[in-house]
Parts: C-alpha cells; structure tokens; sequence
C-alpha cells in the first residue's frame, strides 16, 4: 500500500461533487447508537454510530460477532439496513458504486460538535489487524475546524494532522494510533466503509 506519512491519504477514486447536504441534516435527526462497550467512549455521545451495511436490518445494528463482549444479539449474516433503501440516501448508493471491492460493514459515524477523541487504534478489531478489511472514510460533513491526526507510535506526540474533504474518499490505517478533533458547532458525519481486501483495491490504496 502506498500510504505513508507523507502521502495525503486520498485515494485514488474520483470525488464526489454531488450535494450531501441533504444526507447530513436526514442524520441530524437521527438517534445514533451508543459505542457503549468500547472503552474510552464507554456510555457517551462522543462517538456514535449507525449501521447501512452490517449485521442486521436495523441501523442500530452496528456490532460484530467477536468484536466486543457484549449481551447484545448479533446477526451471522451481513446485509443492508432499511436505512440503504431510503431514497435521501441515493448519493450514498452511487459513492459505494464506485468501490471495487465487497463490503463487510458500512456505517455513519458521527463526532459530536466540539468533542475529541483522544489517541487510540482500532486493533479490536482483529479482521482490520491483519489487513483482511480496510477502513476507508468518505467525509459527508465536516469542515476545516474538524482534525484528524495519525501517529507513526504510540510514542509519537506530535503526529500528522489531516483535514478531510467533504466528498473525498480516504484510506486511513487505523491500526496507528489516530486522534479526532471537532473544533465546531456542528457534527462531523463520516461514511466509513469496512472493505474485504482485494488486489483491484490494493491498487488504489
């Protein structure tokens, strides 16, 4: 894979230019789910999620078999949320179009208005670990005050700091420890894509 530090990040998928305004305020009124067993964000509002693509119709259905302890039912079938078929979530359907690769789970996530999300990596999850699936971010809502910051260790405290475009796609290795920042009024909303590693995605990478 090409990324490195020095490199942006993008990939290379031609952006979006279509209006995501509309997806952003539909999310606004949305009830987003709780990452309540993923310690440090453990019964907040920090970090919440909604599911497209996962396992279970539901968009509340955000987990995985194996990736947290949990009483939570988890379905063993990966399928689309009702949230897929509503139709303020067309631009949504022709992003994904444009991925060569099959999907594993596909969600919202949202950054809270002027909340952070400190040094951490998502090695939880052991499919991202070995690089089976990559997590690519696709910006619907964000702005210049949202920073995203990607560290080479744990020992590195100053990092790169990487302010992501609406309409963008992004391959961040979140196996690094990485931090969030957002600095404004307004939630931040990505579309992060859990995809199955293949040699045509490779490519782009």
């Amino acid at each position: 894979m090409k990324n490195s530090l020095e490199h942006n990040f993008e990939i290379s998928i031609e952006s979006f230019s279509g209006d995501l305004s509309e997806v952003a305020e539909y999310l606004d009124g949305f009830k987003f789910q709780t990452l309540t067993q993923i310690a440090p964000y453990k019964n907040n509002n920090i970090w919440t999620a909604l599911s497209f693509h996962g396992y279970g119709p539901k968009p509340s259905d955000i987990f995985k078999h194996g990736f947290v302890k949990s009483d939570i039912r988890v379905d063993s079938k990966l399928q689309w949320t009702s949230l897929s078929a509503d139709p303020v979530m067309s631009p949504i359907r022709q992003i994904l179009s444009r991925l060569p690769c099959e999907f594993e789970r596909i969600r919202f996530m949202k950054l809270a208005a002027g909340k952070s999300l400190r040094k951490h990596n998502d090695n939880i999850d052991q499919d991202i670990e070995n690089k089976k699936i990559v997590r690519l971010h696709f910006p619907i809502r964000t702005n210049s005050n949202v920073v995203f910051t990607i560290y080479e260790s744990d020992e590195d405290d100053a990092g790169q700091k990487l302010y992501l475009k609406t309409g963008h796609f992004y391959y961040l290795d979140v196996t690094k420890p990485h931090s969030v920042s957002n600095n404004s009024d307004v939630d931040r909303y990505h579309l992060v894509v859990d995809c199955f590693m293949n040699e045509e995605l490779k490519a782009i990478l």
